[in-house]
């Protein structure tokens, strides 16, 4: 798994730092779950390249067990997305994922130095140890030294960033006079167009390379390792160029350290901190606790502080969360009993690098900008902020004047970002167990966690409550307009519901008034009735006219409302329809339809033909009158067709005779009625 601390908790000497850690646990298996030995096993000093989103694991000595596991193939490196390239992707979400090294690169390295520059996006691992066939190797191979890293690495390995998902690795072949080393420290400095790698440290031959934490050559190992801290590599990363510079006073040997650099506020001086380790062969006995501090471009070395060999600790890493604070991670105590020590002040210690005092506490609230060292001050000249007078190296001077040519170009700062400083967030959950308090001390009153608790609760209630309500009314309102619509149809004639309601999606038409009547009828009020050989016999054809002595007046957008006889509320439609008749509804064309229909019929009785003076020459008998016939002709001005333009209400149909009381006194009523009123009808016509 992958341990992380998030910064924004504070803790304190109390804390339970491992807590800290434990809770940003990664797990290195494919999407955060499964076997991750499967997929990624133990690693023993591997290194971390990274940059403000992403961090690949390369190189690292496998932990062997092939009962669970077999160990990753020479191409695979394991990749960590934080945070996509560019805008927010929705879809996106961090995880593991394997990737393949390309030709000429293989993970078969560890213990090597590595740097990254999230400015640049770009990382570095260098040298380190492989095994003697360059092959795989494994961390618990005490019976072969055949598979155990033992042989110093001359390659510099380049990993590119600058595209997330086409990253570019690079394998370069050190230089002849750079020599290959085990667990170097290797900074990047903003010094250049691109910045420059300082390569300090590290050992050859060291006791993990041995059989049984012994060195594999003690004596080699003691005389060659020193150089590294008097004489420093430096790489330009833009020119791809490597350069030596001898170094003024510094420690022996040191590995297994931890290294940062703290630019002054002027940037006159840039100021390396070297923590811990030990000489890489002698791991049982006492640690380095020290402080050192290379100071660029003088090259010259300062100690800060001596520290005591109880605090001291080797292989861990450090980093600046704060310009003027140095966090020291992990690392372990000397090997000198049959078990291991715990760590003095834990796993997590904080070292203010301005004044050079170890901290009892880590508060993201409290911080201040980086002060270059007093001591440092006597030595390079100038002040806290800068102002220093030794720009060379003294009193050697530049070993070559390309050099001290990259020492004057400056760093484009604008491109380092700045992700301090940090909210403070609750830590509770991470505090040491405190002893409980007698029951005679115990506070009084409501817990402080009721409150919050509540809130939530009664928050939820009353939305769910209010929810409900609304799809209670909703529901109501459904069925209550549904009844209504219902009930309303029901109540009146489809014709009349549409009258009141309107139809639905009609289109508004122009309409006219016309009265259709026969040119040369008698316009007499007075009923003829006819026998229905004459009706049929000799058809007559009338013509229309346009509202005859009659203004025409245009209706905007809208049509005259139905007459009342078209609803079926008339005095004589009620009358009949009270009565116990239905009303035979039958449309008509034309006129020439309706007088073929009633001379077809076959309901309708002969009539003998009308006398002079309007009245039938042979009585009816009330009972044949049974129901009324109302014919209804329609006429179109665009199709010859139309509704309910013609309506003579004299036409009866003696169906049969009826036993209904009323019915009959109707019918006789009707009889003595010596005319009836022929209407003049409104037809509407669309144009």
């Amino acid at each position: 798994m992958i341990l992380s601390y998030d910064l924004s908790k504070p803790f304190t000497r109390d804390t339970n730092v491992t807590g800290l850690l434990l809770d940003g646990t990664l797990s290195k298996a494919r999407g955060g779950k499964g076997n991750a030995n499967g997929d990624a096993p133990v690693y023993y000093d591997g290194a971390i390249l990274a940059n403000d989103a992403e961090f690949f694991l390369y190189g690292g000595a496998v932990f062997q067990d092939n009962e669970l596991y077999d160990p990753p193939p020479s191409y695979e490196t394991l990749k960590y997305e934080a945070y996509p390239y560019g805008p927010d992707k929705p879809l996106w979400k961090p995880g593991f994922s394997s990737r393949r090294l390309p030709d000429g690169i293989t993970r078969y390295v560890a213990y090597g130095g590595a740097a990254s520059a999230p400015s640049e996006n770009k990382a570095w691992h260098f040298s380190g140890l492989t095994a003697p066939s360059r092959g795989p190797f494994f961390w618990n191979a005490a019976a072969s030294p055949d598979v155990k890293a033992s042989v110093p690495s001359d390659t510099l390995i380049t990993l590119d960033m600058a595209s997330q998902l086409t990253e570019k690795w690079t394998n370069s072949t050190l230089p002849s006079h750079i020599q290959g080393r085990a667990n170097p420290e290797v900074v990047w400095v903003p010094v250049g167009e691109q910045g420059i790698l300082v390569v300090l440290g590290g050992a050859v031959y060291p006791e993990w390379a041995g059989e049984a934490h012994v060195s594999p050559n003690e004596t080699l190992s003691e005389k060659e390792s020193p150089v590294f801290m008097s004489t420093v590599d430096i790489y330009d990363v833009a020119n791809d160029t490597w350069y030596q510079q001898p170094t003024k006073g510094g420690p022996g040997t040191r590995t297994r350290g931890c290294a940062v650099i703290a630019p002054a506020a002027d940037r006159s001086s840039f100021n390396i901190y070297y923590y811990g380790g030990f000489d890489g062969i002698h791991s049982s006995k006492d640690f380095y606790d020290d402080v050192w501090v290379l100071s660029l471009p003088s090259f010259t070395w300062t100690k800060i502080g001596e520290g005591k060999a109880s605090h001291a600790r080797a292989g861990h890493k450090c980093f600046l969360p704060y310009p003027d604070q140095m966090m020291v991670i992990g690392g372990y105590t000397p090997l000198s009993g049959t078990t291991l020590t715990c760590l003095e002040d834990g796993p997590i210690a904080l070292l203010n690098i301005t004044s050079g005092e170890w901290m009892e506490q880590y508060d993201p609230a409290k911080y201040g900008v980086y002060g270059v060292h007093q001591k440092v001050q006597a030595t390079i000249g100038g002040n806290s902020a800068g102002h220093a007078t030794a720009t060379a190296p003294v009193p050697s001077g530049w070993a070559t004047p390309a050099l001290g040519k990259l020492f004057a170009t400056s760093y484009n700062f604008d491109k380092m970002k700045t992700h301090w400083p940090y909210k403070p967030s609750n830590t509770a959950s991470t505090e040491s167990p405190k002893q409980p308090i007698p029951t005679g001390q115990q506070r009084k009153g409501v817990p402080a966690w009721v409150a919050p608790i509540l809130g939530v609760v009664l928050g939820l209630v009353l939305m769910t409550g209010s929810l409900l309500a609304f799809c209670i009314w909703r529901r109501r309102r459904a069925s209550h307009e549904g009844s209504e619509t219902s009930s309303s149809r029901e109540a009146m004639p489809e014709r009349l519901y549409y009258w009141v309601k309107g139809h639905p999606q009609r289109q508004p038409t122009l309409t006219s008034t016309r009265s259709c009547e026969d040119s040369g009828a008698d316009r007499s009020p007075t009923l003829k009735l006819v026998s229905p050989s004459e009706t049929c016999s000799s058809p007559t054809t009338t013509a229309c006219h346009e509202m005859e002595n009659t203004q025409l007046a245009e209706l905007d957008d809208t049509s005259s409302p139905v007459e009342l006889h078209d609803t079926g509320l008339s005095t004589a439609d009620v009358m009949w329809r009270n009565a116990g008749f239905t009303p035979l509804l039958t449309s008509f064309s034309s006129r020439a339809s309706l007088r073929s229909a009633v001379c077809e019929s076959p309901v309708i009785s002969s009539i003998s033909a009308s006398a002079s003076d309007g009245t039938p020459s042979t009585p009816l008998h009330p009972l044949r009158w049974t129901s009324k016939v109302s014919a209804f002709s329609s006429v179109s001005a665009e199709s010859g067709e139309g509704t309910n333009s013609w309506s003579p209400n004299g036409v009866v149909s003696p169906i049969g005779p009826t036993t209904s009381p009323i019915a009959e006194s109707v019918a006789e009523k009707m009889m003595r009625m010596p005319t009836m009123t022929l209407r003049r009808e409104r037809v509407h016509c669309k144009m």
